[in-house]
């Protein structure tokens, strides 16, 4: 009786008592049958930041194909929190949702998805892949993108590129570095180490880094970031010490949106297809829901590149007398 009244919230259980149940729910994996809301309608989406215009375009991808089949979203935001995404995991399964798409904080996500697989819920990974993990997955070419976007600064004539990227936990972040790395050793050209920073991908990400960086006497003469956020916020700081885009510093970045637009309409950028990440996994998940596939489904967009202002030849630089 004590165990119905803390699964169902009914009656009085000392808090002490409430607390050792739910400790005990928790390690068995014990799914409430009591608690689910609408199952056969309902799919979750978790994002790390739905006001990241990247994920809200997935987001909008995703609705519009769940919307035609008859199934609504919920949508969760785990700021890039892995104790936050175990606790959107456990709400899958607490509310029996028919299905999830997923973009993972990173590499230790696997536990909490591993949960989602042993209770069969069907999930897609959305961007960020999992290596070892066996699902469906919906992802950019960033690699690719990665080295375009650095050759193309090669192209202009730098040599001194610096690369700002996410926290390497991450399959994405990783991929942005390698293709980066890709670029300067194809052109024949070292990969010096004291250029590469991670640095979160977020709205409140701090760029105060960029002071020293650019204050050195080898200081680069390009960067290439990784999202929209560190563009707006680097590009800020640069401004802030007085330095011109591009004749002063060349910037190139993923994400051409309306955020980056805000700091720089005339970005040289790489454009994501965010609403067919979000429409495709959508596809992917209903086919797993209805039966229709049995094996996993790797999906790669191309993204665009679009060059603009941001990007121009180094500057000339005079060597000090004396």
């Amino acid at each position: 009786m004590t165990v119905s009244r803390v699964v169902n919230n009914s009656g009085y259980v000392k808090p002490s008592t409430r607390q050792k149940v739910l400790a005990a729910m928790q390690e068995l994996n014990y799914v409430p049958k009591g608690q689910q809301s609408s199952p056969h309608d309902t799919w979750m989406l978790i994002v790390p930041d739905i006001t990241n215009p990247f994920f809200t375009f997935i987001a909008r991808g995703m609705e519009d194909v769940a919307r035609k089949h008859g199934f609504r979203v919920f949508i969760a935001n785990t700021d890039e929190d892995l104790q936050k995404e175990q606790e959107y995991v456990q709400m899958c399964l607490d509310y029996q949702v028919r299905g999830a798409l997923v973009v993972p904080v990173g590499d230790p996500s696997r536990e909490n998805l591993v949960r989602l697989t042993e209770h069969q819920v069907p999930f897609v990974l959305i961007d960020r892949e999992i290596e070892g993990l066996d699902a469906d997955l919906v992802k950019g070419d960033i690699r690719e993108t990665s080295r375009r976007l650095v050759e193309h600064l090669l192209d202009l004539g730098h040599e001194r590129i610096a690369a700002v990227v996410g926290p390497l936990h991450s399959a994405s972040s990783r991929e942005r570095l390698d293709g980066y790395r890709d670029a300067l050793l194809h052109k024949g050209l070292p990969v010096d180490e004291s250029l590469i920073f991670t640095a979160p991908m977020t709205r409140d990400m701090d760029a105060s880094f960029v002071d020293a960086l650019v204050g050195r006497s080898d200081a680069p003469t390009a960067l290439f970031l990784g999202n929209m956020f560190q563009y707006a916020h680097i590009v800020r700081r640069l401004r802030g010490l007085g330095l011109s885009i591009p004749q002063d510093i060349s910037v190139v970045s993923f994400g051409n949106t309306d955020e980056l637009a805000s700091v720089d309409s005339l970005a040289t950028a790489a454009v994501q297809p965010a609403y067919n990440y979000g429409s495709l996994g959508a596809q992917l998940l209903l086919e797993r829901i209805e039966g229709v596939r049995k094996t996993s489904t790797r999906i790669v967009l191309h993204s665009e590149m679009v060059v603009r202002s941001s990007t121009a030849p180094p500057p000339v630089r005079m060597a000090k007398k004396g």
